[in-house]
């Protein structure tokens, strides 16, 4: 699970440190110290991955690790200089590398850079449990000429006359000033607090329940002791010791509050065991010893994620020559049984849902949303009726939408479209990382262990980290189409969908989202009428406070509606709502526009924000479009043939439609006819 662990220090002579050796240790480059005369090399099995970002008026020679930090030690030659200020911070291990980067990236430019410090950054990754990352941070400033700038300056103290004091001693009384804050505690913990913030909102980003603080148990409410970091110097073996004492404590405290969570998971099975049969009870105990987790709808909900997690991180071991035989049985046989448990529990949750909810249409309703209401119904101990079922119905499809989009929630098929591309990059680079040893991408999938061993450590890291990227992007990729053909399944029904284009999916997807967010069936005549006289989804209430959120004076809790909610989420659906907005004649088009102009200078900072970051990055953005234009672009001729393929009603419909033409055509061929006998048979000519 993702940790919060951020510590400052300082580089400084007075402590007998280098800033050379700290670089080179941190880096794993080989640097000359110009002051010693000799060079400083700390050999890694595993190389970190480094990099300098530096700010606007700093010089080029900023860029270079070895004459940045001769620099900083040729400027302050004191005995007591501080070089550099440092932090390590733990890097959350639920993201992939490259995710991990990007948010270290980005948080350190932010917060440090931007404020005039170089960052000389090294991202370790010696054990997969532990990345974390070592940030070297310049204390100094740099004029706007590119030189070093002060830290501090001197200001005398004096009378009321305006003449400088003196002490008792005779010296003239003085104070310094800082001209920098960054040293200061309350910069130092808004620091901390910043970390803690870009964590949980990229793992908000990406559905990840998990999240850090910066805060103390104490200052959380939280009653349990923290561990010390245990470090290297001669107090480690002390603060490992402590360590295991608290390990032992959170250990039989975790065992009670596992017993107490059996006691609630059996309450909360209640309104399903009733269902059960004798035999299926007895298969729920025997799939309950395989799976070793108590059977229940939450516990297999996260036993599916820990599986999937740990098959990735297993499949890659194998592929660089580590012997997982065991571990791959095991999790094979844990899939086995992880679906057949799943198997039972979607038929005992039909028969509860058909017990409890009777009026429910089982048509208009997907197994997952079903299984949602049951923990719902059974957290709650209520059975919803009315109104509220169909509001609880929404809320689900909503939350479930949100988890199968994953990072593309915002921008489904701009999303794709990098995704398409990253992958063509890491299959370039691993295509060629193989044909050092004349190996190739088929070989590398039908992998035997030790097939690797001809490798250097670095190129087996590269290749370990290009297929975790290729797992990761295929599973994406699923997830993206998945999605689009569940939804748009439900609205139609009859349509083959497989002869649709990714973006003709995408463009009909938008629409059925903004107009039919019930997922309703959604007929041929429907559709005309929504191109003939696009239907007005929100009223103009709803209009103001979704301008309101769009320019930043509302946060989107504050929305009450759902489905505004949802489609202010979702760039596309945002575009037709804008478009909407300017057809009410009670909202001026200056303020639309300049929503529009804020919505397009954040997504420019963002666009080139990933350009810096992102190899090849092409940014693919939406379009300001109107409601008319939009669905008659999303539902043109071509698509409707597609959507409605094998709809009855449609197809006598266009029969009709083309024999109304075909009789146009022959009359019309009749009268050019007849109008050129007119003429043959006598009429007057020129």
């Amino acid at each position: 699970m993702a940790i919060f662990h951020m510590s400052f220090s300082n580089i400084s002579a007075g402590k007998g440190r280098s800033a050379i050796a700290s670089a080179a240790y941190r880096s794993g480059e080989k640097l000359f110290d110009y002051k010693e005369g000799r060079h400083y090399f700390y050999s890694r099995s595993i190389m970190p991955e480094s990099f300098i970002l530096t700010p606007k008026n700093s010089p080029e020679w900023a860029s270079d690790r070895e004459q940045l930090w001769n620099e900083v030690e040729k400027k302050d030659r004191k005995s007591n200089s501080r070089y550099a200020k440092e932090f390590n911070v733990a890097l959350p291990v639920e993201l992939s590398e490259s995710e991990q980067k990007e948010l270290l990236t980005k948080y350190v430019q932010e917060n440090f850079v931007d404020e005039g410090m170089v960052a000389d950054v090294a991202i370790h990754r010696d054990h997969p449990d532990n990345p974390h990352a070592h940030v070297m941070l310049t204390n100094r400033p740099f004029n706007p000429d590119g030189t070093w700038g002060q830290k501090t300056k001197t200001e005398y103290i004096l009378d009321s006359h305006g003449n400088k004091t003196k002490t008792p001693a005779g010296n003239v009384r003085n104070r310094k000033i800082w001209l920098v804050d960054w040293d200061k505690k309350e910069k130092i913990n808004q620091w901390r607090h910043n970390w803690a913030v870009s964590v949980n909102q990229v793992l908000e980003q990406k559905n990840i329940p998990d999240r850090i603080s910066e805060k103390s148990f104490i200052e959380e409410g939280i009653d349990d002791t923290p561990t010390q970091h245990e470090g290297i110097n001669s107090k480690r073996h002390e603060r490992k010791e402590f360590n295991q004492q608290v390990k032992n404590y959170r250990k039989s405290k975790a065992g009670y509050k596992n017993n107490q969570e059996k006691v609630i998971n059996r309450g909360h099975l209640d309104s399903l065991s009733k269902h059960f049969s004798f035999n299926e009870k007895k298969v729920v105990k025997e799939l309950s010893h395989e799976l070793k987790t108590y059977i229940s709808l939450e516990s297999l909900d996260d036993k599916r994620r820990m599986l999937f997690n740990w098959k990735n991180s297993t499949l890659i071991k194998h592929a660089v020559g580590e012997d997982v035989t065991k571990q791959l049985l095991t999790i094979n046989q844990q899939e086995s049984s992880l679906k057949k448990a799943d198997e039972l529990l979607n038929k005992v949750v039909d028969r509860t849902t058909k017990k409890l909810y009777p009026e429910l249409n089982f048509e208009q309703t997907t197994q997952a949303e079903r299984r949602e209401l049951i923990k719902e119904t059974d957290s709650e101990q209520t059975v919803f009726k009315g109104s509220e079922l169909n509001e609880r119905l929404m809320n689900i499809r909503d939350d479930l939408l949100t988890q199968q989009l994953l990072t593309f929630t915002k921008r489904p098929y701009v999303g794709f479209k990098l995704l398409m591309q990253q992958e063509k990059e890491v299959k370039t680079d691993l295509k060629y990382t193989l044909m050092i040893h004349s190996d190739s991408l088929e070989s590398l999938e039908h992998v035997d262990q030790g097939l690797l061993e001809k490798y250097s450590p670095s190129e087996q890291q590269k290749i370990t980290r290009a297929v975790k990227d290729l797992r990761t992007i295929m599973a994406v990729k699923q997830v993206i189409q998945t999605q689009y053909h569940e939804v748009l399944k439900r609205a139609f029904p009859n349509g083959d969908l497989d002869d649709l284009s990714l973006v003709r999916q995408e463009q009909a997807y938008t629409a059925v989202m903004y107009y039919d967010p019930a997922l309703k069936p959604c007929k041929v005549e429907t559709m005309e009428q929504w191109q003939e006289n696009p239907p007005k989804v929100f009223s103009t209430q709803e209009h103001q406070l979704g301008l309101a959120y769009l320019s930043g004076q509302l946060s989107l809790d504050q929305l009450e509606n759902h489905h505004l909610q949802r489609v202010l989420k979702h760039d596309g659906t945002k575009q037709i709502f804008l478009g909407e907005c300017k057809a009410d004649p009670t909202i001026k088009n200056s303020q639309i526009e300049k929503i529009q102009m804020q919505l397009k200078e954040q997504q420019a900072k963002d666009d080139q924000y990933r350009k810096a970051n992102i190899g090849h990055y092409q940014p693919l953005n939406y379009k300001p479009v109107s409601p008319d234009y939009y669905l008659k672009t999303a539902f043109s001729d071509a698509i409707m043939t597609v959507l409605y393929a094998r709809d009855e009603d449609y197809q006598r419909q266009k029969q009709a439609q083309g024999l109304k033409e075909t009789e146009w055509e022959m009359t019309k061929k009749q009268r050019q006819h007849q109008t050129r006998n007119r003429h043959e048979d006598g009429g007057m000519h020129l």
